[in-house]
């Protein structure tokens, strides 16, 4: 078997847990191979890769400029294709295993202060009300681009103030648009708690919407999306274009720091951080699959904290008695 075809069935099988891989997640994969891989190992049989030579390709590529992170997702790629091989007796052993791949440096995720995100809300509220809307949602509940965009009305009980986070949309390239499963964490908790200032944000929303639809003559059908760009939301909107008008927003008014959908995450975090809710908490609002994803947040939330302790205390020497 050859590289590229160990490859192209590592990736069109399941995962661990039995699921088809998500398109959006199989093209980027696919894309790492054709581009950094493919030229020099495409055709090679797969049993006459040796580990030095894995070593050798991380090395130009990281002279060539690519970041240690991307390189380190191209080892992912290769190891884990080798190791599903293995078990299925198409290769007789793993060469990623013995490569050696360049460390990655985690940076701390970088998140908004209180400050900037409601001084933007304050100005989206007024110029563009549904973005203002994706904003608040994705800093109070930790919403996902791909989550966001996948939020239907139907999973919104404004009676109950309850939110429940099913599904994502992915758009990739040549296979158009697609309704994923969301991530939802070993504790499975995709229901959240919304405040009533979010309740009332979110029923103006839909009731702008059973406008739109009464003036078609029509009602909102069964499975509208909270965001789309067609007319009565019966399609998703791509989550692109909540970036794009994000930046767009940011761009206009450079006077006030500016933050991606991605650090509201952490802002997230940190604020949940700041009001005493432990990592359970955390890594269940978060959905992340992990404990230690969560710990980063927090790290980087206590070391915020223990800069500006520092400062005050300088502050207290320097006073004049």
């Amino acid at each position: 078997m050859t590289v590229g075809a160990l490859i192209e069935q590592y990736l069109n099988s399941p995962t661990k847990s039995g699921r088809p891989r998500e398109p959006g997640s199989r093209y980027r994969e696919r894309r790492r191979y054709e581009i950094h891989v493919q030229p020099g190992f495409g055709e090679r049989i797969a049993d006459s890769i040796e580990p030095y030579e894995l070593t050798l390709l991380y090395d130009s590529l990281i002279a060539k400029g690519l970041a240690a992170s991307s390189v380190k997702l191209i080892h992912a790629l290769i190891q884990g294709a080798f190791a599903w091989g293995e078990k299925r007796g198409f290769v007789l052993s793993n060469p990623a295993r013995l490569a050696e791949c360049p460390s990655v440096r985690m940076e701390p995720p970088s998140a908004p202060s209180m400050e900037t995100v409601k001084r933007h809300l304050h100005i989206l509220h007024e110029d563009d009300p549904e973005t203002a809307l994706v904003v608040r949602l994705a800093a109070t509940i930790g919403l996902r681009r791909n989550e966001v965009a996948g939020l239907r009305w139907d999973h919104v009980d404004l009676d109950k103030g309850l939110v429940s986070i099913t599904e994502g949309i992915t758009v990739t390239p040549g296979e158009g648009t697609s309704v994923t499963s969301t991530k939802t964490g070993q504790h499975g908790h995709g229901v959240l708690s919304i405040d009533e200032g979010l309740i009332d944000l979110l029923r103006d929303a839909y009731e702008r919407l059973e406008k739109v639809a009464a003036h078609l003559g029509e009602q909102v059908p069964s499975g509208a999306y909270v965001f789309s760009s067609d007319p009565l939301h019966g399609k998703p909107v791509n989550p692109d274009t909540l970036t794009k008008r994000l930046k767009a927003h940011m761009e206009k008014h450079p006077e006030v720091p500016s933050f991606t959908l991605k650090d509201l995450r952490a802002f997230t975090a940190t604020m949940l951080e700041a009001s005493g809710a432990d990592i359970t908490t955390a890594q269940a609002v978060l959905r992340h699959q992990s404990g230690q994803t969560t710990m980063g947040y927090y790290r980087a939330a206590r070391m915020e904290r223990v800069r500006g302790a520092t400062v005050g205390l300088g502050k207290q020497i320097a006073q004049r008695r």
